[in-house]
């Protein structure tokens, strides 16, 4: 499913930060380190929630005051190094995290709000992944959830119930997850049902002057109306079979269709040429999909042979979607329909191989990831005045890397890595084949880290160089209509980006503070340009010709005093980037503040009340200026029941003032475009958990070609 709000989509691509795969090494050495550490602690007499553990952070949930947080989501905001922004989760300074829960990757971010608190053991943090990582992986959270022993069958329900109080509308959900466990078996299955709506609200303004005295040449100012709706189904099911405590194997499959996807988009525009009124233009659209699914097959092995311990995954994946609009536009001028469909098609196979051997005091892992995507995309539209197109694409992806870590005494740890990485992508554009464009790409992606004890404080340096590749969706050279004046198109001749990043954290009591410095080249933004004299505007995506360098700096405290328990985090993000425009150079330098408050309070009989507040200021990112303070305030009240707390409900309210809206200024030059938004965010949400004699999957797949994945689901 994707949502796209006209030109806020162009800020979408910006501040997404691409994450791929982890793998799970479980060796005796490996243990042997962490009861090291462990009896260090003891020696001390303290537990701490939040430790420093080589180049990551983790936060003990089991025992701690987060136990009862609510649910997986609710943790992970209160996590030191986490933030959230909206309805998603960030690490600070390093974007949108991979998510891992007991080693298998997370497809389904919803999964996160029906795992609750007291199923987590711990959480760990890492805010610079080394070499046995995709290079485009820029932070990973691993979940790791208590053990629950014992055969027979188990089951969990969840429901959910989110009433907007904006517009009266309510998007129900509902889970059941299914375990039967048997000896050295075990079989799974889960079935979801989902109903989602977003609703905004916008006010638009677009503006074109003339590049050598910018003087106003064509202005639009309007409003739009937007609404999404989609109904659906995921099913899950798979085994694992535990042979003996040396070797396991399992496989799974995934299967999602969205049966219901309609867009609605109500826009009104104006139009003015050198000051003077032309048209106006009502336009109403809808959008909607030939039920889109994806399936995903993964099968592993994870085993010892002697010292050796092997791990190796595969996956399938495929997708589809024909996306058909149309839209009937109303104008002073002349009218006209258009009517377009875009279909897509997507092949994926993926394999990796990780070996690992304890030598002197540590781990070397040596291992091997490849990738092959195949896609097919076709557009085509009547009333447009838009070339139709197809295209086929080949991009394939093998890597290779080795890493070194080990305990060099109690209190300091190392880890050095090194991953090369060739990359061939084949674009063929099947109706104009003067287009077609073939690159190959090798790279090394060094990394390392270092963690250390200064009495108290525990602190840990990092450094390690990535990639971002761009969507499929930005290389698709088709053009997308959004009105008479705006047009969308990819650009296959996009260049990966590179980044090199160094952090520094350091943790004493109930502080927590971190820094990190990036520098990005070949950075990805949206661009523009007047494609006509009547003023038309293409959008697309070109790679920054400079550098963009970020500094990110945060402080978190937490702390328990009886029954409340605050988390605070306060946390400031800066870069340094001026672009060369077709009307001279622009600096966006404008920093960025943001301040979070978790406030929760524990009473007896397992009650539970929270007041949680995010805020973040205006700012510049890229060549987007963010025009407006972000500010959302919520309030949740929890309570367990039944025995062994097999029940949960929790009502809580999002975004009681109405303050949690985004508004943008995206400068390109002599084109520009400022929008105002509201957020239908203002809701209501009950959800009801029960638990029946859950146990815990042994399931040890942990995937494979998750940077294709993730780059195929961005259309």
């Amino acid at each position: 499913m994707r949502k796209i709000v006209l030109f806020s989509l162009l800020t979408a691509g910006a501040v997404m930060a691409n994450a791929q795969t982890e793998q799970k090494v479980d060796t005796l050495s490996v243990d042997t380190m962490n009861i090291q550490q462990l009896q260090e602690v003891v020696v001390r007499g303290q537990l701490p929630y939040t430790r420093l553990k080589g180049d990551a952070m983790v936060t003990r949930i089991t025992g701690s005051v987060l136990e009862k947080a609510g649910t997986a989501q609710d943790v992970l905001r209160k996590v030191p190094g986490m933030i959230r922004k909206g309805d998603e989760l960030e690490v600070i300074g390093r974007g949108k995290p991979v998510y891992y829960i007991n080693g298998r990757r997370v497809y389904d971010k919803d999964e996160l709000k029906r795992l609750m608190s007291d199923e987590i053991a711990n959480v760990e943090v890492i805010t610079n992944p080394g070499a046995a990582y995709d290079a485009t992986v820029t932070a990973v959270v691993k979940i790791k959830t208590v053990r629950r022993r014992g055969d027979g069958f188990g089951f969990n329900v969840f429901g959910k119930s989110e009433q907007s109080l904006r517009t009266g509308t309510n998007d129900p959900e509902c889970q059941v997850d299914m375990n039967y466990r048997v000896g050295g078996l075990d079989f799974f299955a889960s079935a979801k049902e989902w109903q989602y709506t977003s609703h905004q609200w916008s006010d638009l303004g677009q503006v074109t002057t003339d590049r050598n005295n910018s003087d106003e040449l064509f202005r639009y100012d309007g409003n739009l109306d937007y609404k999404w709706r989609g109904i659906g189904t995921h099913l899950n099911a798979g085994f694992n079979w535990q042979i003996n405590e040396n070797h396991s194997l399992g496989a799974k499959l995934d299967y999602s269709v969205t049966t219901h996807s309609n867009t609605k988009e109500m826009l009104n525009m104006n139009k003015w040429e050198k000051g003077t009124y032309m048209e106006s233009v009502s336009s109403d659209g809808r959008k909607w999909s030939d039920n889109p699914d994806n399936i995903l097959v993964n099968a592993y092995y994870n085993g010892n042979v002697g010292k050796l311990n092997i791990d190796f995954n595969t996956n399938m994946y495929f997708s589809k979607d024909n996306e058909h609009q149309f839209t009937a536009e109303k104008a002073t001028t002349t009218d006209k329909d258009v009517e377009a469909v875009s279909k897509s098609n997507n092949d994926m196979v993926a394999a990796k191989l990780v070996l690992s051997y304890p030598i002197w005091k540590g781990m070397l892992t040596v291992g091997t990831e490849e990738t092959f995507v195949n896609r097919k995309n076709c557009n085509g539209s009547v009333g447009t005045g838009l070339p139709d197109s197809e295209s086929k694409v080949k991009d394939n992806t093998y890597a290779a890397f080795i890493q070194y870590g080990a305990a060099i005494n109690e209190v300091t740890n190392f880890n050095v890595g090194l991953r090369y990485e060739h990359s061939a992508f084949d674009y063929k554009d099947i109706l104009s084949p003067d287009n077609n464009l073939s690159r190959d790409y090798d790279n090394l992606f060094p990394s390392a880290s270092i963690s250390t004890a200064f009495g108290k404080v525990r602190m840990s340096l990092a450094y390690a160089s990535k990639t971002q590749r761009p969507s499929f969706w930005e290389l698709n050279n088709s053009m997308s209509y959004h009105n008479r004046y705006v047009v969308q198109q990819g650009n296959p001749k996009l260049k990966p980006s590179t980044q090199h990043n160094v952090s520094l954290t350091a943790m004493c009591g109930m502080f927590t503070v971190g820094a990190n410095y990036s520098e990005m080249k070949n950075q990805v933004c949206s661009w523009s340009e007047q494609m006509n004299e009547e003023g038309m505007i293409r959008v697309s995506y070109k790679n920054i010709d400079k550098p963009q360098r970020q500094i990110h700096l945060f402080l978190t405290a937490n702390k328990t005093w009886g029954c409340y328990t605050p988390v605070w985090t306060a946390a400031f993000v800066k870069q340094w980037l001026t672009l060369d425009f077709d009307n001279g150079k622009q600096s966006f330098n404008k920093p960025m503040w943001v301040f979070n408050a978790n406030n929760a309070f524990r009473f007896k009989h397992d009650w539970q009340f929270e007041v949680n507040s995010e805020f973040y200021t205006k700012a510049n990112y890229s060549n987007v200026k963010l025009t407006s303070n972000y500010w959302a305030l919520e309030t949740a009240v929890q309570k367990s029941f039944l025995k062994d707390k097999a029940l949960t409900l929790r009502l809580s309210c999002q975004d009681i003032f109405q303050k949690a809206n985004n508004n943008v200024y995206i400068n390109y030059g002599s084109y520009n475009i400022h929008q105002t938004n509201v957020s239908d965010y203002n809701r209501l949400i009950l959800t009801v958990r029960y638990n029946f004699n859950t146990t815990r999957s042994k399931y040890k797949g942990t995937g494979a070609g998750q940077d294709a994945i993730s780059r195929i689901g961005s259309k």
